[in-house]
């Protein structure tokens, strides 16, 4: 919760800070006379760090409380990530902007600065992390298009004084908004193509959701974009109207901002059925639900009830879309817009169908091959542990020396055969580079799941110091359980109808059975992927 009010609030910050320093760099025939709220810009300035520090401090805390790294060294290991980094850059530049806010107001230099700070904040940001560079880039590119766009008509929404001349502000503004508008689009792809690829799919899941409610808030911010270029081209429309209409524009992209920053707290869809495997189904999904998903997938299919729903939530739409249009009745189209929106949203969910899950059937020679198959055939496969429980193997992996993989497979005639979603991922830096690299995984459905209780708990790892670690002793709250390594490597499964701490320390035995070095645990994986 305290990640997403970070995100929401520095999202205003930018927004805010770009549109007052955008606009200032205008000549002032080209924007109406503003309100200069020298305490808000310096305020502004002063939290953006403050709201990048967040992050910061939740790895440094991880890192003291659950590695039991010196607090002070925790602090140093933290400024060399990308997050650490970029709270000192930002510190920086805002440091800069503040003190020289008086000098640099007006010119193009402190619009630049804005977008350092801008491209800090997307070099930490979970893009970046999932798919390096290509989310890097989508990231910085639908900020700061945003920024812009949704900036700039606050600030005159809310600190315009004195409309000189509307035409002149529309006539530029309207080709900004557009060109931002196509970059936030094509940005948006970019992110989807690297979190989200299921999209449909992904409605199962509270971060499907809640990307499904962004999309469906943007498209009246589009028409209230298509009515400000229209009231250019009006002779005579009152001031009080123009700043109310941006006004409601700049509270709708509020709202999306707040969607966007709790996505932030939710596991990204980057395979549905994976996920599943550990992740309940999105509660505004089950309401739409008949039948329980395992490792079903959806598809959509159209009755005569979703068409008639679909038609009525265009045609609402379209009528907010006219209201706005002909005659500015604003509270008249906002209200429209929110039930076309209800609507066009119940088409979509009484659409989903559930369906079938194609299960992999081929009996493989190896368990190495079995495994294999979700990578590509150039990757590099290191099979580290392989242990029987009951029908099934336990096997731990790595995949090209960086992730650590945990799956099982069924032991047929003539071979093995894989399970559908059986894969815990450890990823992150690199296993091979780490001393030790341990996680546990609370998995309540799935093929980890063991039927007859309430929750699995999956703890594997790998550990490289120090090295005359023979076993593991793992203490739940629920008891405690000893792991034999092999290869470095260690696999613990049990399963209990109690929810048991997150706290469960990690004991490194010698051969002999004395405690060589405890491995502090206080968190438990909920998704099928962790860093």
């Amino acid at each position: 919760m305290i990640d997403s009010i970070a995100n929401v609030l520095l999202y205003i910050c930018f927004a805010l800070l770009m549109g007052f320093l955008f606009l200032y760099a205008l000549p002032n025939r080209y924007r109406p006379n503003l309100i200069e709220p020298k305490k808000l810009l310096k305020g502004l300035l002063v939290l953006i760090p403050v709201l990048l520090l967040v992050p910061v401090i939740r790895v440094v805390l991880t890192l003291y409380t659950q590695f039991s790294v010196p607090f002070f060294e925790a602090i140093g290991t933290v400024v060399l990530y990308s997050s650490g980094q970029a709270f000192v850059l930002s510190a920086i530049i805002a440091t800069v902007l503040f003190v020289n806010l008086a000098n640099l107001k007006g010119s193009w230099l402190s619009v630049l600065l804005v977008l350092f700070l801008i491209v800090l904040a997307s070099w930490s940001s979970h893009g970046a992390a999932v798919a390096g560079m290509f989310g890097f880039i989508g990231n910085t590119l639908h900020l700061v298009a945003v920024s812009i766009w949704i900036g700039t008509l606050a600030v005159v929404g809310w600190f315009a004084s004195d409309w000189k001349e509307i035409r002149s502000f529309t006539r530029w503004f309207s080709i900004v908004a557009l060109v931002a508008v196509a970059t936030i689009v094509v940005s948006g792809f970019m992110l989807m193509a690297a979190i989200v690829p299921e999209y449909i799919q992904s409605w199962l899941l509270t971060y499907g959701q809640l990307l499904l409610i962004k999309h469906l808030l943007f498209l009246p911010l589009l028409v209230f974009g298509l009515h400000h270029f229209f009231l250019g081209l009006r002779n005579e429309v009152g001031n009080e109207k123009v700043s109310k209409s941006f006004r409601i524009e700049s509270i709708i992209a509020l709202l999306v901002f707040g969607v966007s920053a709790f996505m932030t707290e939710q596991t990204p869809p980057h395979e549905v059925v994976q996920t599943l495997q550990t992740e309940s189904v999105a509660p505004l999904m089950q309401l739409f639900l008949t039948e329980t998903v395992s490792f079903g997938v959806i598809s959509l299919s159209f009755s005569i009830i979703e068409i008639s729903l679909f038609v009525l939530g265009l045609f609402i739409f379209a009528y907010a879309a006219w209201i706005l249009m002909k005659s500015m009745h604003l509270r008249k189209a906002v209200t429209a817009f929110a039930v076309s929106l209800v609507f066009l949203y119940l088409t979509l969910m009484f659409s989903v169908e559930m369906g079938g899950y194609e299960q992999d059937e081929t009996v493989y020679p190896t368990i190495k091959e079995a495994i294999s198959q979700p990578y590509q055939s150039d990757a590099k496969i290191d099979v580290l542990i392989t242990e029987q429980y009951e029908e099934e193997i336990y096997v731990v992996y790595t995949v090209d020396q960086h992730d650590l993989v945990a799956e099982k497979v069924i032991p047929m005639d003539g071979g093995y055969k894989r399970l559908p979603a059986a894969m815990l991922t450890i990823g992150g830096t690199a296993i091979v580079d780490e001393k030790q690299k341990i996680r546990t995984f609370r998995v309540q459905s799935g093929n980890w799941h063991d039927d007859r209780y309430a929750n699995t708990y999956v703890t594997f790892g790998m550990i490289q110091d120090p090295l005359d670690v023979a076993r593991v002793q793992i203490h739940y709250e629920g008891g405690s359980y000893i792991a034999e390594l092999e290869q470095q490597t260690f696999i613990n499964v049990v399963s209990s109808n109690e929810n048991w701490a997150d706290q469960h320390p990690i004991d490194f035995l010698a051969e002999n059975g004395e405690v060589i070095e405890t491995y502090s645990r206080n968190v438990m994986e909920e998704g099928v992927y962790c860093h």
